[in-house]
This record gives C-alpha cells, sequence and structure tokens, in this order.
C-alpha cells in the first residue's frame, strides 16, 4: 500500500531486514560473505516479489503492475467502475477480497523489475554536491523579494535521501512543480490537481528566480558514453525545459513514453517496458514537445544509463525530481558536479488483474529472480555498498544523508535565503 515512494522503502525495509550483524552471529544474523545473512544464490531464489496496492488517488506503479489506481471498497473500483456497497461477491467487500486474494496467490504471475539508482561517478565512493528542499519564506510565499529581487528559499532535505529510482527521473521544469506542489497539497484528488495545473502554469508564465538558470541551461547528459543532452552546443540546453526517463509507462497520472513516437496511449507500438534493462530517455522542450508530437505519450529512446553533469556559478542549482519525490542539487562553491543513474538492482514484482499489456508491452517469459547489477563486478560491489550507506542512521556520519543532505551552513555558504 501507500504512495509511488513506497516501493523504494520496502526495500530499504528488506534490505535492512536481510543485514548482517556480527554481533549477532549467534542469533543467524552472521555474514554470509556479501554483507547479508543471506548468500547471493538464496537473494536470487528467494527474495520477497514487491506488490504496490495502490491507497492513493493516482499511483503509477500500482496502475502499471496491473493494481488499479484505487482500492476495491473506494468510490470506484480500480479501473474507475462504481462497485455496489451491498454485500455479496459482487459487492466492495468481495472484490477487496478477490483483490487481496490475488496478491497472496502463488499462481498470480510474477514479473522481473529493473531498478536504477544515483551513483556516484568511475569508482568513487561519494557523490560531489549537496541537495536541499524549496521552503516558503517567513511571508508564506514561494517566492519574495530579497535584495530587490523575487528569490526563492531553501531548507536542508528531509528523508527520503534520493539513490533508488523505480518508476521515473527528470531534471529542472517538473522538479519544480512538484517541489512547489508538495508545500501546497491538499486532501482531495480533484484539488491536488488542480493545485498541479496552478503551479505548472506560475512556473511557465513566470520568470526564473535567482536560484535557477535559464530552464536546463548547464545540464549535459551522456548516455552508453555518447553526448545526448544538449545535441548541439552547450547553450542549447536553455532552450529545453525536462530532461529525464522513463522506467514505467506512466508519469503523472496521465503521461507515457514510445520510442516509436506514437501520440496516445491506446496504440503504443514500442512502449516504455520495465523489464527491459534499459530506460526511455526524453527531453521536453516545453510546449512545443506536445505540438510537434500531439497527445499524452513522449518519444523516447531506449538507453543503459545516464551521465549527469552540471555547472552553475555559487548560488544557483537545479531542481530534479524522482519517482514523484523532488529535491535541488547544487555546489556549494559553486564548482561543476557530477552522477552516474545506471541499473543497480532486477527484482520481481507482483502482476495485478489488471494489467494493460498495449502500456508495458509483452512481459518476458525468462525466469524471474533477484541480483544487484553492474557491467564489472567492481560495479556491483559498488551498488552493494552503496545500499550499506543507504541503510544507515540519518545522524551517521559515513552514511548517505551525511554525504548529500545540504546543512543550514552549506545552504549560508551557497547564498540562499534560508526559510
Amino acid at each position: 500500500g501507500g504512495g509511488d515512494g513506497t516501493a523504494s522503502f520496502a526495500l530499504f525495509i528488506v534490505f535492512k531486514a536481510l543485514q548482517a550483524n556480527p554481533d549477532r552471529a549467534d542469533e543467524g544474523l552472521a555474514d554470509t560473505g556479501n554483507g547479508f545473512i543471506w548468500t547471493n544464490d538464496e537473494m536470487e531464489t528467494y527474495f520477497p516479489a514487491l506488490a504496490q496496492l495502490p491507497l492513493g488517488s493516482a499511483n503509477d506503479l500500482g496502475n502499471i503492475l496491473g493494481w488499479g489506481q484505487k482500492y476495491p471498497g473506494d468510490a470506484s473500483g480500480p479501473q474507475g467502475i462504481p462497485i455496489p456497497c451491498r454485500g455479496g461477491p459482487n459487492s466492495a467487500s468481495g472484490a477487496l477480497h478477490r483483490w487481496f486474494s490475488a496478491v497472496i496467490d502463488p499462481k498470480t504471475r510474477i514479473s522481473n523489475f529493473d531498478c536504477w539508482g544515483m551513483m556516484p561517478e568511475g569508482d568513487s565512493d561519494s557523490c560531489d554536491f549537496k541537495i536541499c528542499e524549496l521552503a516558503t519564506h517567513k511571508n508564506g510565499n514561494l517566492v519574495a523579494k530579497v535584495d530587490g529581487k523575487g528569490q526563492l528559499a531553501m531548507q536542508p532535505a528531509g528523508l527520503p535521501v534520493p539513490f533508488l529510482i523505480c518508476l521515473y527521473f527528470g531534471l529542472g521544469l517538473f522538479g519544480y512543480v512538484v517541489s512547489r506542489f508538495q508545500l501546497n497539497r491538499h486532501e482531495t484528488p480533484i484539488a491536488n490537481r488542480l493545485e498541479y495545473v496552478k503551479q505548472f502554469r506560475k512556473v511557465i508564465l513566470g520568470s526564473s528566480p535567482p536560484q535557477l538558470q535559464r530552464r536546463n541551461e548547464g545540464l549535459r547528459v551522456d548516455c552508453d558514453g555518447k553526448r545526448k543532452f544538449p545535441t548541439k552546443d552547450d547553450k542549447d540546453a536553455r532552450n529545453y525545459r525536462e530532461v529525464g526517463f522513463l522506467n514505467i509507462n506512466w508519469m503523472g497520472h496521465g503521461l507515457h513514453g514510445s520510442s516509436d513516437g506514437a501520440c496516445c496511449r491506446c496504440a503504443i507500438p514500442d512502449p516504455v517496458r520495465f523489464d527491459d534493462g534499459q530506460m526511455d530517455f526524453f527531453v521536453v522542450k516545453g510546449v512545443r514537445t506536445f505540438v510537434q508530437n500531439p497527445g499524452t505519450v513522449l518519444r523516447t529512446s531506449k538507453q543503459s544509463d545516464m551521465h549527469v553533469t552540471y555547472t552553475a556559478p555559487q548560488g544557483k542549482g537545479i531542481f530534479f525530481q524522482y519517482d514523484g519525490e523532488a529535491r535541488f542539487a547544487f555546489h556549494p562553491d559553486g564548482k561543476p558536479f557530477s552522477f552516474h543513474i545506471r541499473r543497480v538492482i532486477k527484482m520481481p514484482v507482483v502482476i495485478g488483474p489488471f494489467v494493460n499489456q498495449r502500456l508495458t508491452g509483452k512481459l518476458s517469459d525468462g525466469p524471474v529472480k533477484f541480483e544487484f547489477c553492474g557491467d564489472t563486478p567492481g560495479q556491483v560491489d559498488q551498488v552493494r555498498k552503496r545500499i550499506f550507506k543507504f541503510l544507515k542512521a540519518p545522524d551517521a556520519p559515513d552514511g548517505l544523508a551525511s554525504e548529500l543532505l545540504a546543512t543550514k551552513e552549506e545552504l549560508a555558504k551557497a547564498g540562499f535565503p534560508l526559510a
């Protein structure tokens, strides 16, 4: 259950439960040689399959895996079909019973699922940037006059710390919109969707605050060892609002992707797949992108990884979003920074009764298993080390939170107005 961020949280809990503890080796928590209490073969065979049961209103992961967007018993069923409230097999309680029976039935189909990770470049053990979150100014506004200019206020980021990416990732517009939305959530799905539209409109029509460069200026992305963005000179990046990738074919309650460039979700000849070992890279130039390719389907290209480099003067950075969580990345001294997004885990997931293979593509019939991913043994070991860093307490000096989360002192050093 839960929202789209629940998948990475569930993985955190499973990894934490399987982490070895030498001090409790006599209790069955001895290290089998990989840092876990299960051997690699046991992890491959017995790692639990993830099932995302939606409790919200726009659960992208639950929906693409075939469990619907709402639980049976809500005002409408998983596919928006009203369910009678009276008793019996066709009632809400009957539908809910069938829903839970399907997820625990050993005969229910499972599939491989790719999970990506924000990793340090090369052989490094840590990333060379910091992250924070958008905040409201003391007057309650998102943008306020500071030194005569309309500026954004920042605050230290809370948990979760960015690492695992199960659904999608983007740099630029979407991260900024989600950051603003996170500070203006409402209690109903309709009100939240209207808030998204409101914040999107304000970002598109408003001027850029001093903390941001013009659109995606300063951003460079290399995929599979080749420059992917910007395709022309570096200045061309300022003409694009969003750069990212899809791992599932459902984003923000309606956007999809296709490397064939289809325009509507009823006919997607080469859809985004979550089991093919590739990310579906996309760029958005603005409204023009949707005019050139009308509909709800983004034109994508299959890639195996993303090397992200960002260059900006001190006091500027870039918003990004992953699986619906938004953060702001920057370097306190204004130096260029970089990170590498690649596949880090292949894991089993449970496929629900409402799966739509027009959106998922034909699911693979190959063996379903868990594994840590990497092109070399060194890359696989780097993933394990990153996971153990991810599992450490937020205040651990050698943990992921200490590495990435900016302090108030670092925010002040960068020159950001503080909340």
